[in-house]
Order: structure tokens, then sequence, then C-alpha cells
């Protein structure tokens, strides 16, 4: 499947400093699209020199799974990119997880480059 992702990086008061969406080929479940996702997001946020964020995700799975640093075996390459992302270049790096209800403007981001599968980050810097 095709995934679409889109996430949106605002300052801690949701000021918007920039958003991007990328889509990626080949994505066999809905938990490796999100965790593509925010890998794609810390490296965007990287790029911006941003050295505090708050990445807010509607997966509680994947938001459980960072958090705890577990790698599940078939994703565990994407799960060791976004450990190194959090840990460097960022001074502080949390994963939260919210209601979908209350990652609107990032799903609406997603879709808009959707293929079969929208996947949605919402990140603030701290």
């Amino acid at each position: 499947m095709t995934a679409g992702m889109g996430w949106i990086l605002t300052y801690r008061h949701g000021q918007e400093i920039s958003r991007a969406t990328a889509s990626q080929l080949n994505v066999t479940s809905v938990c490796m699209a999100e965790a593509l996702a925010i890998r794609e997001a810390l490296i965007n946020a990287s790029t911006q020199h941003i050295t505090h964020i708050c990445l807010r995700t509607d997966s509680q799975v994947l938001a459980r799974a960072i958090t705890a640093r577990r790698r599940p075996t078939d994703l565990y390459g994407i799960f060791s990119d976004i450990d190194s992302l959090t840990s460097s270049p960022f001074t502080e790096c949390s994963v939260v997880f919210i209601p979908r209800a209350r990652n609107g403007p990032a799903d609406l981001l997603a879709k808009s480059c959707r293929g079969p599968e929208a996947i949605k980050t919402f990140c603030f810097v701290l």
C-alpha cells in the first residue's frame, strides 16, 4: 500500500512553524506507516534546527512503543532511526497520545497526499 503522511510543526502556543507531507510506497502495515510518519517529522524538525519537541500522535500503540523503546522485529530499522533521532539532535523529545479528533489539521494534511492510507503527526516545539 501507499501511505500519505503529513505533519505540522507548531510552537507550544499554537503558532505554526511549518507543515509538510510525504508519501511512501510498499508500506505493509498501519503501524509501519505511523512509524515512518514520525521518522519523517523528526527529520524535518531536525533540519530546522529545532532542539525541543513534543510529538503528538493518534496512535496509542506507536506512542507506547517509542516511549518504552520497544522495537517490533518487523520495524526494527525504522524504530532504530526514531531512537537515534530522539536522542540527537533533540535536547528534549517526548511522545504523547492524543485522540484522533484533536489531530484534525494534521489528518487533513495527510489526506491531501493520501494513498489508501493517510498517517498524521502533529508536533509542537517546546
